[in-house]
């Protein structure tokens, strides 16, 4: 795919993402600039809990399951994310350690930014930045309430459990 091919494709796929859809297309030309399509198998480990990692993607297609270890209970999928949405958010944070695993449940095609290109873009249009982040924002907050649910059903006794010890 050549280079010219592959910014169409990247501009267009992100003016129809969930994530950037609404953004202006000066803000959305910006972003393609610094953007790389990328694509992965099924079953592929995108990033794994605790890596140091530059890289945030939007997913195009697919699907991807992040993953963390619980004590006692192995490798967990905290949830499953699919197009037009964002994996790896923390590595726009200190220390860019990834929260999660990311894996892939079927073929998926995305965009790749490295995150410090994004800092300095956002950084450079306040505009764009503060749309960036909000939206960051909002995704750890619902990333936040799933994993609380997951934990409270994996430790917390369901009411037959419950009804069962009287």
């Amino acid at each position: 795919m050549d280079t010219s091919m592959t910014s169409e494709l990247v501009l267009n796929a992100l003016r129809s993402m969930e994530f950037t859809q609404d953004l202006e297309p000066k803000q959305l030309e910006k972003l393609a600039s610094i953007a790389t399509y990328v694509t992965f198998s099924k079953g592929a480990t995108i990033f794994r809990e605790g890596d140091g990692s530059e890289l945030v993607y939007l997913i195009m297609e697919g699907e991807v399951s992040l993953l963390t270890q619980v004590p006692g209970h192995g490798q967990v999928t905290i949830l499953t994310v699919g197009p037009g949405q964002i994996l790896g958010w923390s590595s726009f944070f200190p220390p860019q350690k990834k929260t999660a695993g990311a894996q892939t449940n079927t073929p998926t095609k995305g965009i790749a930014f490295n995150a410090l290109q994004l800092q300095e873009l956002c950084t450079a249009d306040h505009d764009i930045g503060f749309e960036i982040m909000s939206r960051v924002a909002q995704i750890i907050s619902s990333r936040l309430s799933a994993s609380r649910d997951l934990l409270l059903d994996m430790f917390e006794p369901s009411k037959e459990k419950k009804q069962r010890m009287k």
